[in-house]
């Protein structure tokens, strides 16, 4: 080889590969990819689904080997068609068949649709060069908010993944296959946010006929069957109101109206046991149809809840008045209770004002995110905010019962936030976040201008259309008005899109600022603030405990888990042991006339001063006897006086106290009381500390790579 050759060798070497070459086909494997957006497109869409099985002939055209033959992808399809339980992948030689997301929707991510993860999934290993599909990219994302559709762009580019559609291939990495393809997502993603709307109106529309929609079924009513459609689902006819049901709502509200108070009233009604009767065989679709649904429900029918009669006590769709948005209907349907019973009961909810600190709470920390596992179904954990608590009550939604699990809000937060927060360090990402906004923010100006442009020849043409009008054609003049209408709906929908945001570069400089500093300056923002910016990171946090521990798995929205194990402190255990309703009347029973160790010894697990304490709150009454306790303690000295009073108020524990005077902690507290000697507030408010350790730590690192460009 002369030099010549060698330096014509390091040229082609290095030189980039033309379009034309990124285009080629075979490259890799080919993935050929089927979706429709419903069971029923399943059934009904032949079409689409045979377009399946010609892409499978075009991919072995353009020269991947199989042996998938015509005759045995129709019998397949056939069968995938008519519900059978078969293998929605098919797999043989270069080619490989998914058909996983027939039926599913094209906004759902891939945490949804088991056929883009493993899309993804082959992409990513570089073992798929080239995807076949039966339309554009809407076959791959409908998504509204572009997200998914560019991710699934940018995943394809990075490894130069053919994109195969009828009679074209497409290289995202080639900048004009590129352009051609978000075109084709803004195209998908408009035509979903029209879609939507024109879908909302119509149902607006039937909704004034007083048909039903799909909103949950209001307690009293039920929605006759009148058929079913070819793909199995029922035809609804109008709501009618159903006798059972209706008595026990027109009982419930007459309660509120006797009492004249809502958390009253559900009292009253917990005690009489009024609850719905559960609904007939022939009713069972209405199980899931009905509102009822939401409500606690046992073996003798669904309870009330305050929040259950709340929404009896709000909802005008009782009284014959359909409510769909913010469309209101009279007389659309038969009332269920009487107009002037719902009147006086809405009057009272609405007059029924929270007072005082209790009028407004700022939810906590992770309110809504917590769940206990110890059930099981998983139960959200309540958040006390005035007590500043946590409660798993076992039936929190009627009132009474035991609580699973009750715990100090800085015992549980604490660990989780701060581990949480170690783990998002984002200052690494905060240029590359304000490089996006900005990208954004110029995305936005772009279509901002073009929306004007778009408005403005809407107008011109609706202007130029009603110059033709006074026609002596009325054929004409008809086609011409409906031509104007048409042009002012989609001036409308136009105007409807709300205008991008006014960003300026102090804005973004505090964007910056916050990614850098989120953790230093953590707690000086509202706790508001802090619980919605959880939620847009995490999906839950699963709670398994026990007496003296607390394993919480923190679920990342990205699909990552944390593990986080938190010691209880006994002392917190102790104080979350409620009494039971048995040791209640053991109590009573025992209280007037039994001894101390004999309380004591019916009441295992309880203290003296637990035990004292409930009798007080019961009001019970017990002859006084006086008890010495400082028989065996010596007298006290002048000397252990004056070192009482300065140790006591001093932030020393009881205990060393105790063992420097060389007497029991009871016998410190009881003469520091005589002397009228108070602890320090600084003592009295110190807080348990939780103490914890996390399992895995490297949560962001393992986002940063998954995710990196």
């Amino acid at each position: 080889m002369d030099l010549h050759e060698i330096i014509q060798g390091i040229r082609a070497n290095r030189s980039l590969p033309s379009d034309d070459d990124l285009r080629s086909l075979p490259y890799k494997r080919a993935f050929v990819y089927g979706r429709v957006s419903s069971q029923a497109q399943v059934q009904e869409s032949h079409e689409s689904i045979r377009d399946i099985a010609k892409l499978v002939g075009r991919a072995k055209h353009d020269g991947y080997n199989s042996g998938l033959s015509p005759e045995e992808l129709e019998k397949w399809l056939d069968l995938i068609q008519n519900g059978s339980k078969v293998s929605r992948v098919l797999e043989d030689g270069d080619i490989l068949v998914d058909c996983q997301d027939l039926g599913l929707s094209g906004s759902w991510g891939e945490d949804r649709r088991p056929g883009l993860a493993q899309l993804q999934r082959r992409v990513e290993s570089g073992e798929v060069g080239a995807v076949y599909l039966t339309e554009g990219m809407s076959r791959l994302s409908r998504d509204r908010d572009r997200v998914l559709g560019y991710q699934l762009l940018k995943l394809l580019k990075q490894h130069a993944c053919r994109i195969r559609m009828a009679g074209e291939i497409y290289n995202p990495a080639i900048a004009r296959d590129w352009e051609y393809l978000a075109r084709d997502i803004e195209k998908s993603a408009e035509e979903m946010k029209t879609a939507g709307i024109r879908m909302g109106n119509r149902r607006v529309e039937k909704a004034k006929d007083g048909k039903h929609v799909g909103s949950p079924v209001t307690p009293g009513y039920i929605v006759p069957i009148k058929g079913q459609n070819r793909n199995g689902s029922y035809i609804f006819d109008k709501w009618e109101v159903y006798p059972p049901h209706q008595k026990v709502v027109v009982e419930a509200l007459t309660e509120v109206v006797k009492q004249g108070s809502l958390y009253q009233a559900t009292l009253v009604l917990q005690a009489r046991k009024l609850v719905f009767p559960l609904f007939p065989k022939e009713l069972q679709y209405m199980e899931t149809r009905s509102s009822l649904r939401q409500y606690c429900k046992d073996s003798t029918g669904y309870l009330f809840t305050y929040n259950a009669l709340k929404g009896l006590a709000t909802n005008l769709k009782l009284v014959g008045i359909w409510q769909w948005r913010d469309v209101l209907v009279e007389n659309n349907h038969t009332p269920a209770v009487p107009r002037e019973l719902f009147e006086q009961a809405y009057e009272i909810f609405s007059s029924s004002k929270p007072k005082g600190r209790a009028a407004y709470y700022e939810p906590m920390e992770w309110s809504d995110l917590l769940y206990c596992y110890n059930h099981d179904e998983p139960r959200r954990l309540a958040s006390l905010n005035q007590s500043l608590r946590w409660c798993c009550h076992s039936t929190v939604r009627i009132g009474s019962g035991t609580y699973c699990l009750q715990i100090a809000d800085h015992l549980l937060t604490l660990p989780l936030t701060k581990e949480v927060l170690r783990c998002l360090d984002l200052t690494p990402h905060a240029e590359a976040v304000l490089e996006k906004l900005k990208s954004e923010l110029n995305h936005n100006n772009f279509d901002e201008s073009q929306r004007r442009r778009r408005e403005a020849e809407i107008k011109k043409r609706v202007s130029d259309l009603e110059k033709y009008l006074g026609s002596d054609d009325q054929e004409r003049e008809e086609t011409y008005w409906r031509l104007i209408r048409e042009e002012k709906a989609k001036l409308d929908l136009l105007r409807q899109k709300p205008a991008a945001a006014e960003v300026s570069a102090t804005d973004l400089e505090r964007v910056k600022q916050f990614l850098e500093n989120i953790e230093s300056q953590w707690e000086q923002y509202p706790s508001q603030l802090r619980n919605r910016l959880l939620k847009t990171l995490i999906e839950r946090v699963e709670l398994r405990h026990g007496n003296y521990y607390i394993n919480a798995i923190v679920i990342w929205k990205a699909g990552l888990r944390q593990e986080i194990r938190i010691k209880r402190p006994t002392v917190h255990s102790i104080k979350d042991k409620l009494w039971r309703n048995e040791e209640i009347a053991l109590l009573k029973l025992l209280w007037e006339s039994s001894s101390h160790e004999a309380i004591l010894g019916a009441l295992p697990g309880r203290t003296w001063a637990s035990v004292n304490k409930k009798a007080s709150d019961l009001k019970l009454k017990r002859p006084w006897v006086r008890t010495n306790f400082d028989t065996n303690q010596p007298e006290w000295s002048e000397q252990d006086i004056k070192c009482l009073k300065e140790l006591y108020p001093s932030e020393a524990s009881i205990q060393d106290i105790a063992l420097q005077l060389g007497r029991s902690k009871g016998a410190v507290t009881r003469r520091a009381s005589r002397l009228g000697i108070s602890r320090s507030t600084r003592v009295q408010g110190v807080k348990v500390e939780a103490s914890w350790e996390a399992v895995n730590v490297n949560v962001m690192q393992e986002l940063t790579s998954r995710f990196a460009a």
